[in-house]
């Protein structure tokens, strides 16, 4: 299938999460999602203040990038991105912990932060940092997602070894499917190519640092 530029822009997650970047990149960026029709403005939760001022949708990263913060940790950050502006957070589980088999270590991190949210009409992303997790794990993880009732899970921080792959995307289509639940792919989306075709998989969002480079 094609797109156009504005059907691009409509599931576009637009990111600027380098640790060194001001408060200028923070308001061009946010701006030229802005003039752009970009769904969405990505930045940590230092940011969001900031960014909101330029752009009425701003994503929130919560626990990035490694997830290892505990659960009140995050759900206090989430307090303050949302009361800062953010309309959406993107919370990266605790995927180590999970991977060594403490698989309830998700629902003690989201349920409460997704009741908070919702209760404040925001979204929230998973962010399952797939490239770590065997494709197994990607499923249950989903499943786990679903019951705290998340309204994404998203495969990448961007700061992994590897982003969003066919395999990883596909399991975690599978397993969502008929939840209500939506899928984001996430890092080294770098074509326009790569967006059609995660697109054409049935993903809903998007999530890069680019824009330019993801037109026809």
């Amino acid at each position: 299938m094609s797109y156009t530029p504005e059907q691009i822009a409509d599931v576009l997650d637009y990111a600027i999460l380098d640790p060194f970047i001001g408060n200028q990149a923070i308001v061009r960026g946010s701006e030229y999602c802005a003039e752009n029709g970009i769904k969405c403005f990505c930045c940590s939760s230092a940011n969001v203040r900031t960014a909101s001022i330029f752009h009425p949708n701003v994503a929130s990263v919560i626990g990035f990038p490694h997830g290892n913060v505990s659960p009140r940790a995050k759900l206090d950050e989430a307090r303050y991105a949302v009361g800062d502006g953010a309309t959406e957070l993107d919370v990266v589980i605790n995927y180590g912990l999970f991977k060594t088999g403490e698989t309830g270590i998700i629902r003690a991190e989201l349920d409460r932060l997704c009741t908070f949210a919702h209760h404040h009409g925001v979204i929230v992303k998973a962010i399952l940092e797939t490239c770590t997790l065997s494709i197994e794990q990607i499923a249950l993880a989903c499943e786990e997602c679903v019951k705290a009732e998340v309204d994404y899970v998203k495969t990448s921080t961007g700061f992994g070894l590897t982003g969003a792959d066919v395999e990883g995307i596909q399991e975690m289509l599978n397993t969502v499917k008929g939840t209500g639940v939506k899928v984001k792919a996430s890092g080294g989306i770098k074509t326009y190519a790569d967006a059609a075709k995660f697109l054409d998989m049935g993903c809903s969002r998007l999530g890069t640092s680019r824009y330019k480079e993801l037109l026809q």
